[in-house]
C-alpha cells in the first residue's frame, strides 16, 4: 500500500516511518498505545503551516497583478477543507489510513475532515522528509491535477475567507453556532449565526451544518462590507 501511494502522491519517503505516521489516525494509536505508535496530529499540525506557505507563494507568483484581497480569496478556496479532500480523495487517501476498529466501522476512512487532515499530516512528513521546496512542488502538482488553472478557480469557501478576513481586520476568531434545528432526523433544517466580537454579523439556513454556515459566512462578509465579486 505503501508504494501505491508513493507512486500516486509523486514522492517516495526515504524514511518510511514518516508515512506510517503520516496514516495513523488517533483511534488507531490509542488501540495500539503498547507498540508506541505515533498518531499523525503533530504532523498535521506542522503540514497545515507548510501547505499554507506553499499555496501562498505559488498564489503570488501567479497572480503578480492582483491585489491581497483577491489572492486571499484564492488562497482561502485552495486550502479549505473541500479542495484537500479533493486532493486526498484523487490520491485514494482514504484506503490507506490507519484508524481504530470504532472508527473504521463509522466510514472514518470517508469523512471529510480525518482525509483533510491526513493530507495535512503527509505534507508535514514529506517536508521532514526533504525540504521545503519539495514539498511545494508535490502540492503544486496535486493542486494542478486536481484543480487544473487557478485563474479558473470559483470562490465558495466563505467560511474560510471569513476567519481570515476576522483574523487579520479585527485579530479574532468570528463565533459560528448552530442555532436551530427543525424537521425530522432524516430531513432536518439548521440555521446557523455568525458573531464577529459578539456582534451578529449573519444568519443562514441551509439542509445541513456546512451549507448553512457557508450562507450565513458568505452574509457575514457582506455585512462587514467584504468585496464578494
Amino acid at each position: 500500500m505503501g508504494c501505491d501511494l508513493e507512486a500516486r502522491l509523486g514522492y517516495t519517503f526515504k524514511n518510511d516511518s514518516l508515512l506510517q505516521e503520516a496514516l495513523t489516525h488517533s483511534t488507531y494509536a490509542n488501540e495500539h498505545r503498547d507498540e508506541g505508535m505515533c498518531d499523525n496530529q503533530r504532523l498535521e499540525f506542522l503540514g497545515d503551516t507548510i501547505l499554507n506557505a506553499a499555496i501562498t507563494r505559488k498564489v503570488f507568483r501567479e497572480f503578480p497583478m492582483e491585489d491581497e484581497g483577491r489572492l486571499t480569496k484564492i488562497r482561502a478556496e485552495l486550502v479549505s477543507e473541500g479542495t484537500l479532500v479533493k486532493i486526498a480523495q484523487h490520491l485514494g487517501l482514504g484506503q490507506a489510513l490507519c484508524l481504530g476498529r470504532g472508527e473504521e466501522q463509522d466510514g472514518g476512512s470517508e469523512k471529510p475532515s480525518i482525509q483533510a487532515d491526513a493530507y495535512e499530516a503527509l505534507i508535514g512528513a514529506i517536508f521532514l522528509d526533504s525540504s521545503f521546496e519539495e514539498a511545494c512542488f508535490v502540492v503544486e502538482h496535486h493542486v494542478r491535477e486536481v484543480i487544473g488553472a487557478l485563474t479558473d478557480i470559483s470562490i465558495s469557501d466563505f467560511k474560510s475567507i471569513l476567519i481570515e478576513y476576522c483574523q487579520s481586520r479585527f485579530r479574532c476568531q468570528p463565533e459560528i453556532e448552530v442555532e436551530e434545528e427543525t424537521g425530522p432526523e432524516h430531513e432536518k433544517t439548521f440555521v446557523v449565526v455568525v458573531m464577529v466580537n459578539g456582534a451578529v454579523m449573519g444568519r443562514g439556513e441551509g439542509r445541513s451544518k456546512k451549507q448553512a454556515s457557508q450562507h450565513a459566512c458568505r452574509e457575514a462578509l457582506r455585512s462587514l462590507n467584504y468585496p464578494l465579486s
